[in-house]
């Protein structure tokens, strides 16, 4: 075995060549003047001229959500506390100005919401749709599975009320919401293939709740998500044409498509296997061979209805009902895949909700490991002329250390605050392939869905005394707005399962998205530079988010009390003190009253 100074030694001479590969790779980012085509500084003007056109002038209301959850353990079951509050301030916007009343920044009481929710450890797989969890490892990614779920519900439910008519105007999120629904849509996807959801076959008023209303809700949203121009899309964006009620023939629905006759038949046999699946709850016209007019039952039509009914109920259930938040009739449980399938409905709510009241939902995240933009978004800008190829720095995959340490060259000006071109979410899901025809591909098979959000990274702040010193690179990103992003969408070919298909994507070229001088604008007026924290990030986000981690803090102690008030006697009366903790907490508390008392293994 080593001894501590050889061990030193070596670790010395590693961590230099780190450092070394480090210097070289900092020096060729900070030389490489041609990506400073992917950053935009602050056109002000352009920015409140945007605000005055999208929200008009006066005074309005911004708020900042976040959430928090703990998760404690005693006697065999899990305590999940879940806890989302906002913090809200004024801000005016005249022809001259847009101004943040950031010292009148206070939490909004209306705007809160808080969960307790115990689970016995045997219920724990099931509930976190795990087949097996037998290390302490598994039970703390399964536990951690619906913690996440429940507190990212919190905080979708609380963005959706506040977006809602004569509300907040501009909602900052504490997540990324490109980042956020990708997981969620995964396990919605997941449970359409198992065809296994807990609240299928409940009861609403307009009828049963079926998974082909599942499977159209997330497809289709209430009927105005972005469906791309992709082969395995076609028959959702069928039956979108046809909920209207009326009848079309195979000519017209061919046509508005630009189906060939080949396509068209796959497109159709494809429907047609989808109402099969579904007993025929989907065509009422068109679901035997040879017809050539088509049409969706009144069933179908409602699918909406009975999904947002779905929703609420389960809202309620969740943060208000007095009944256990998870029970699902006997011995069954919403799980963390069902509460994932609402929280991906969620999403589509505040979408539908900030377009139709006009408000601006903005998501930033601090601590964002994404290498989209050095993977993929810049070689795609060389490959159409945006960037010389030869000129993209490689090493570095970090795409916040990239940035960072570009901002920091002496050589090129870069004056905050800056944000970098904005690019659709699908180059997340995609790679570039260099000499390939197309050269952007799925990076798992399929590729996700475009016209989502648009995401982009931002540095708000130098120092007075430092101007290469500045406050960190974020990410924020936005939903996507025809007004605004319908101009630079980008008609491409993507490779999916293989083949080539084509996408509609949305790419910020050298004319300038006025949507996203807004954002940047806002975002440098709602930091706080006194403040570390909040310097070049956001006061309203780091308000709220140490009033829900105080919060939560006060809450264990009491709830613990109050479940120990409950199984106590339990322990007691069964002999069962050695399972009111886990072993491995047992043990740590004895090896701390070792140390203290100076005693040795």
């Amino acid at each position: 075995m080593l001894g501590f100074s050889e061990t030193a030694r070596r670790l010395k001479t590693e961590t230099s060549i780190l450092v070394d590969a480090f210097r070289r790779r900092a020096r060729q980012i900070r030389g490489a003047r041609e990506l400073t085509a992917l950053v935009k500084p602050l056109e002000r003007e352009t920015a409140v001229r945007t605000a005055c056109e999208y929200f008009g002038e006066g005074e309005y209301l911004a708020a900042g959500i976040d959430g928090s959850m703990q998760t404690d353990e005693l006697l065999e079951m899990f305590i999940f506390y879940i806890n989302a509050s906002a913090y809200a301030c004024p801000f005016k916007v005249s022809t001259s100005r847009v101004e943040f009343m950031l010292d009148q920044a206070e939490r909004n009481d209306k705007l809160s919401v808080s969960a307790a929710v115990p689970l016995w450890m045997e219920d724990l797989p099931e509930a976190a749709d795990t087949p097996s969890i037998e290390t302490d490892t598994q039970v703390d990614a399964a536990s951690s599975r619906i913690s996440f779920a429940i507190m990212t519900m919190a905080e979708l439910k609380m963005a959706c009320e506040a977006v809602g008519p004569g509300q907040v105007k501009i909602l900052f999120l504490d997540r990324p919401l490109s980042g956020t629904f990708p997981p969620l849509a995964r396990d919605y996807r997941d449970v359409l293939r198992m065809k296994r959801f807990s609240p299928a076959g409940m009861n609403t008023p307009a009828g049963v709740l079926s998974l082909l209303d599942m499977t159209l809700a997330y497809y289709l949203g209430s009927g105005d998500n972005p469906l791309p121009p992709r082969e395995r899309l076609l028959p959702y964006a069928v039956v979108r044409m046809l909920l209207d009620g009326e009848a079309h023939s195979a000519t017209e629905i061919s046509g508005k498509l630009g189906l060939s006759v080949s396509g068209f038949e796959k497109t159709v046999k494809r429907l047609r296997r989808i109402n099969a699946d579904s007993d025929g709850l989907l065509l009422e016209k068109g679901g035997g061979k040879g017809e050539d007019r088509f049409q969706i039952t009144a069933y179908a039509r409602d699918y909406w209805k009975r999904v947002q009914h779905a929703l609420d109920w389960v809202l309620e259930k969740v943060f208000k009902s007095a009944e256990h938040p998870l029970a699902f009739g006997e011995d069954r449980w919403l799980t963390a895949r069902d509460l994932n399938v609402f929280n991906t409905l969620l999403v589509y709510r505040l979408r539908s909700l900030a377009q139709e009241n006009k408000t601006l939902v903005i998501g930033v995240a601090k601590d964002v490991g994404a290498t989209d933009l050095s993977r993929v978004v810049m070689p795609f800008a060389a490959s159409i002329g945006m960037l010389e190829p030869g000129g993209i720095p490689r090493g570095v995959k970090s795409d916040r250390a990239l940035l960072g340490l570009l901002s920091t060259s002496e050589e090129i000006d870069f004056p905050t605050p800056w944000r970098t071109l904005g690019y659709d979410a699908v180059f997340t899901t995609l790679v570039f392939r260099e000499g390939e025809k197309p050269n952007l591909s799925a990076a798992r098979k399929r590729a996700g869905l475009e016209g989502f959000f648009v995401r982009s990274y931002f540095q708000l702040r130098s120092m007075e005394t430092d101007s290469r010193s500045k406050s960190s690179v974020f990410l924020y990103d936005r939903f996507q707005n025809e007004v605004f992003d319908g101009g630079q969408r980008m008609r491409v070919k993507i490779s999916e399962m293989d083949k080539a298909c084509d996408a509609n994507i949305y790419f910020e070229r050298e004319s300038r998205n006025r949507l996203d001088e807004l954002i940047l604008l806002i975002l440098s007026l709602s930091d706080n530079p006194h403040v570390a924290e909040a310097f070049g990030h956001n006061q309203l986000l780091f308000l709220a988010d140490k009033a829900v981690k105080a919060e939560a803090k006060q809450a264990r102690p009491m709830l613990r009390g109050v479940v120990e008030l409950e199984i106590g006697p339990l322990a007691r009366t069964d002999r069962m003190f050695n399972i009111a903790r886990r072993f491995r907490d047992i043990r740590a508390e004895y090896e701390g009253l070792r140390e203290a008392g100076g005693g040795e293994e």
